[in-house]
């Protein structure tokens, strides 16, 4: 399927950085299924109605008809007026948002039960607000649930049934989260916690996998959002206390906020680690630009004090100066692996003798 990236540059933003958004929404777009055939960028203040200015949403229109465009995906999130006035210009093209994009990724993605509740519930409370701005085709998807009086329409039918389905999601997530909190709780007491963060496809899980010995490594991807669940692995024992890595989902510029509301819960056994591995990719061109989203996400989750060790991942696709507030590593390729167990063995020590005094 063929699309359009619309982009409104509105704030500041050099130009390395707009080179690696617009190459990030591409690599989101292709994920599910869209090969990008141009980039349209407009520098402006969002409109109102139609985000983008109505002139460039009409050389939208006809980029549509005349490259035969199947979706056209805007870089920010849109208001139900923007995409109700967007749908009737750029028609028979669809129109998806950057936090649209990366639900649909995330619900692929999603394995467990638990991240498949998450994803679906950061999906209706996208969706509510935009009923009635999916006119005829969400009318239609109300037929067949039923009425309770011959006022109530179908579009309010449907509000009624997904309002009933987020609380019996947001319950079942509750009672999840009950489970891992008591599960924390004696890992606590009889282990220590260190946490795998890192921007997504930084190379997590790879680490994970590389330290952790085992038959069965958990699945990592050059790939954005290759994996969602949170997964422990037994790395060591330290003075007799075992010491469990977790791998958490990756982050991304632009997080969506009804994203990382309903992985809050999951996201939350970073705030009780005794150790925070921070994984950054060396080969990227916005390297400080990723590091500052994931200390900024980090903030936003209570997760802030914690100590934190930067693990400068893919050494072996670098060419630039040593640098020396951090390790540099290769997970994949075994380098300086243990130089970095090493500094999580002593900051360990550290976190310990702390507790004891």
């Amino acid at each position: 399927m063929k699309a359009v990236i619309a982009y409104l540059l509105h704030n500041h933003i050099d130009s390395a950085l707009l080179d690696y958004d617009i190459q990030e929404i591409k690599e989101l777009a292709k994920v599910i299924g869209f090969e990008v055939e141009s980039v349209v960028i407009q520098k402006r203040e969002p409109d109102v109605k139609y985000f983008m200015g109505e002139g460039k949403v009409k050389e939208l229109s006809a980029m549509v008809k005349d490259l035969g465009v199947d979706a056209v995906i805007f870089n920010e999130e849109l208001s139900p007026r923007q995409v109700r006035a967007l749908e009737a210009m750029l028609e028979p093209a669809q129109v998806w948002d950057r936090t649209q994009v990366i639900l649909e990724i995330f619900r692929r993605r999603a394995v467990t039960k638990e991240s498949k509740l998450q994803v679906e519930l950061a999906g209706l409370n996208y969706l509510y607000p935009r009923i009635y701005g999916l006119g005829g085709v969400m009318s239609r998807l109300g037929g067949g649930i039923g009425t309770r009086g011959p006022g109530e329409t179908k579009l309010e039918i449907l509000k009624r049934v997904i309002r009933g389905r987020i609380r019996k999601l947001e319950k079942e997530l509750k009672e999840a989260e009950a489970r891992r909190v008591t599960t924390s709780k004696q890992r606590v007491r009889n282990t220590m916690q260190v946490s795998i963060v890192g921007y997504t496809n930084a190379g997590k899980s790879t680490l994970l996998n590389a330290f952790s010995k085992t038959s069965k490594p958990s699945y990592a991807d050059d790939k954005v959002f290759a994996t969602l669940d949170t997964r422990h692995r037994r790395f060591l024992n330290l003075e007799g206390k075992p010491v469990i890595l977790v791998d958490t989902v990756g982050f991304v510029n632009f997080m969506p906020e009804k994203v990382l509301d309903a992985f809050k819960s999951t996201l939350e056994v970073i705030r009780y680690s005794d150790l925070i591995l921070h994984v950054i990719d060396l080969s990227s061109p916005i390297m400080d630009e990723q590091e500052r989203t994931v200390m900024r996400i980090l903030e936003e989750l209570g997760a802030g004090d914690r100590p934190v060790i930067k693990v400068y991942n893919k050494l072996d696709l670098y060419k630039g100066p040593v640098l020396q507030d951090g390790i540099s590593v290769s997970a994949l390729k075994g380098t300086n692996l243990d130089e970095l167990k090493n500094a999580v063995v002593s900051a360990l020590l550290t976190v310990d003798n702390d507790a004891v005094t």
